[in-house]
């Protein structure tokens, strides 16, 4: 009985030991095929193009919705202006009075359109109350800010103009176009205003041609695909036109580039043309008092522009909002 038992036991024993080597080989089989599979898909992978997630309409969607919405509201105000042979949107309001002062040209942010309704919109429209006409146009995007990979720095190292922006000539050429419309419209004397990242491109714009006409004006400035802001500010001392640097609790980056802004004009031989820094509080970065903005920008040029002899009275103003202390 014994004897039984233990071939019993035995024959067991050579079952578990088969069983466990089987399911051994079995394990090793899987492991291999996984091992191969995921070095397949990662060779696979590597081999795609960088897909990009979409966090916003492309610039194109974005100007044609704003193009069929302006057909139906404001189809005089669009002008197909060209640079080098490629149209771009321009919105241009005419003065509403019959002596206009100038022409301010409008640069929007980065991801934006030219009739955004932060900044942009409002300037635009309430300006023409006060004898300017508005010329707003089509900025190509700085950088898509869905992209998942970028190397600012490197690029930037690569290059000896710490200035170089991303579509500069294009967006220097659409505002050549700009100004030659205005022009041809017989008016001479034209402003900048830049929105975001786009007033880095105004303030190099304007130091580069040394306009001297008008005013360079920033709004809540920042500099595209985070370049180095200090070469960007040290180009404020040679700009020619007064220049209203109006900013919006900045983050850290744009708080140092604010602050680099002011000490290079202060450090200019003559402060002359004027300079006037304000930061307004807000509860937002994003939140603008879209009518003290309107009336600052009023108050800033007529103080510091030409003005002809009005024909009209212009709205009133209170002077107290350009001379607060930042």
């Amino acid at each position: 009985m014994r004897h039984k038992n233990k071939i019993k036991g035995f024959i067991l024993l050579l079952f578990l030991f088969s069983f466990s080597a089987f399911a051994a080989d079995e394990a090793t089989g899987d492991e291999t095929q996984t091992n191969e599979d995921a070095i397949e898909t990662d060779n696979k992978t590597a081999s795609k193009p960088l897909q990009e997630r979409s966090f916003t309409p492309s610039q194109v969607k974005r100007i044609e919705a704003l193009t069929r919405q302006l057909e139906m509201n404001a189809a005089n105000e669009i002008e197909n202006l060209s640079f080098q042979g490629d149209p771009f949107l321009a919105l241009h309001k005419a003065a509403q009075t019959n002596d206009p002062q100038g022409c301010i040209i409008l640069l929007h942010g980065n991801n934006e359109h030219p009739d955004w309704p932060n900044v942009i919109s409002p300037v635009r429209s309430e300006l023409t109350k006060s004898s300017w006409c508005t010329i707003s146009i089509e900025v190509p995007d700085s950088l898509k800010k869905e992209a998942l990979s970028f190397t600012p720095k490197e690029e930037s190292e690569q290059t000896e103009d710490k200035t170089l922006l991303t579509h500069e000539e294009v967006v220097f050429g659409r505002i050549d176009a700009s100004i030659d419309f205005a022009n041809e419209k017989g008016i001479s004397n034209i402003s900048l205003l830049g929105y975001g990242t786009s007033a880095t491109y105004a303030l190099k714009y304007s130091a580069s041609k040394q306009l001297n006409t008008g005013a360079l004006i920033l709004i809540s400035a920042s500099v595209p695909n985070q370049l180095a802001y200090f070469p960007f500010a040290e180009l404020l001392k040679g700009s020619a036109q007064p220049v209203l640097d109006y900013y919006i609790r900045p983050n850290q980056f744009d708080k140092h580039y604010a602050q680099a802004r002011r000490i290079a004009m202060l450090q200019r031989e003559s402060q002359t043309p004027n300079y006037t820094q304000i930061k307004v509080t807000s509860n937002s970065q994003f939140s603008i008092d879209q009518k003290q903005l309107v009336q600052r920008i009023r108050g800033f040029l007529k103080q510091n522009t030409q003005q002809r002899e009005q024909l009209k009275t212009l709205p009133e103003f209170s002077k107290s909002l350009f001379y607060q202390s930042p």
